[in-house]
């Protein structure tokens, strides 16, 4: 998940991991930029996120059944 102050990992999504396990998470937090890195972490995630999201591989969940691909 990335929002626009952080970044978080974890390794699982299902609906009951934050409320039954002790699963393992990271968050990372960028408040000034890097020297070595030009853009933060979070900018980084989101670009790959906004890639795949807009990706021509990407369809909506309720034509999963009518695609011709699936």
């Amino acid at each position: 998940m990335v929002t626009d102050k952080a970044a978080y990992i974890t390794s699982n999504w299902s609906g009951d991991y934050f409320t039954t396990t002790g699963g393992v998470g990271l968050v990372i937090s960028q408040h000034a930029p890097h020297l070595i890195w030009k853009k933060s972490l979070q900018s980084q995630l989101r670009a790959v996120f906004e890639r795949d999201w807009n990706s021509h591989f990407a369809i909506y969940l309720d034509e999963l059944g009518h695609h011709p691909d699936c």
